[in-house]
């Protein structure tokens, strides 16, 4: 399986908070937000590659950055370089071309991850396992938080929809989202989707499968996405 952190945002309310560094060098109690979703993604020893889409914007902070891929084993080839991208669903597709020139396995099923969410107790090798089955696999847990995406599911957790910003259930996703394979992904993005849901919702529309994670705690769940969030996360996480 492979990973992609898609970390190409611009991270404006941070900088407009006075924030100086990119947002996933933060710090996060001995770490940096990088390293912790790293550290945690990859206790299972499940994904085979891992890739980073960056920002040119973030260039001066790439030294930071390569330390950080070589505790975790990363090649410094697998760090892509990017300017501002339309959204999440850009950068992914940026994450799809890397591995289909530069992976070992570019068949592999393939895990998309945001910058700013560090997700607990999660069974990697149980998604692996559901992207042999399914076309795609979101990750969810349990919030009434209006900021964040839902899914509405079947009685088999398959995702019958997905929804941005609105509560169209108690299944908020994580910003971690699986699909069989690089390929599958590119199948069905447009260029002008700024989400990934926008991808999954073409899916689901063409029959394909995907499957909804069992419902995580919120707090195994930190979302890190503003700077509020961000320092009332750590008020209560660390």
């Amino acid at each position: 399986m492979i990973l992609v952190l898609t970390m190409a945002g611009r991270y404006q309310r941070f900088l407009d908070a006075g924030h100086k560094l990119p947002k996933y060098l933060l710090p996060w109690g001995d770490k940096t937000v990088l390293s912790a979703i790293l550290a945690e993604l990859q206790k299972a020893n499940t994904f085979d590659e891992v890739f980073l889409i960056a920002n040119h914007r973030d260039e001066a902070y790439m030294p930071h950055v390569r330390a950080i891929m070589r505790t975790a084993n990363i090649p410094p080839a697998h760090l892509v370089m990017t300017h501002d991208t339309k959204g999440q669903a850009t950068t992914a597709m940026l994450g799809v071309q890397a591995i289909e020139t530069t992976s070992k396995r570019p068949s592999a099923p393939v895990v998309f991850h945001n910058i700013d969410t560090v997700v607990l107790d999660r069974d990697t090798n149980q998604i692996a396992r559901a992207l042999s089955t399914y076309d795609g696999y979101i990750d969810v847990f349990s919030s009434q938080n209006a900021a964040y995406s839902y899914v509405l599911v079947d009685e088999n957790r398959r995702v019958i929809e997905i929804a941005e910003k609105i509560v169209v259930s108690d299944l908020a996703t994580s910003g971690l989202y699986g699909f069989r394979s690089a390929a599958t992904y590119r199948d069905s993005y447009n260029e002008d989707d700024m989400y990934i849901s926008a991808v999954y919702k073409r899916m689901i529309s063409r029959g394909a499968s995907i499957l909804a994670s069992a419902t995580h705690p919120e707090r195994d769940t930190i979302v890190l996405g503003t700077p509020l969030e961000y320092m009332n996360a750590a008020l209560v996480s660390l």
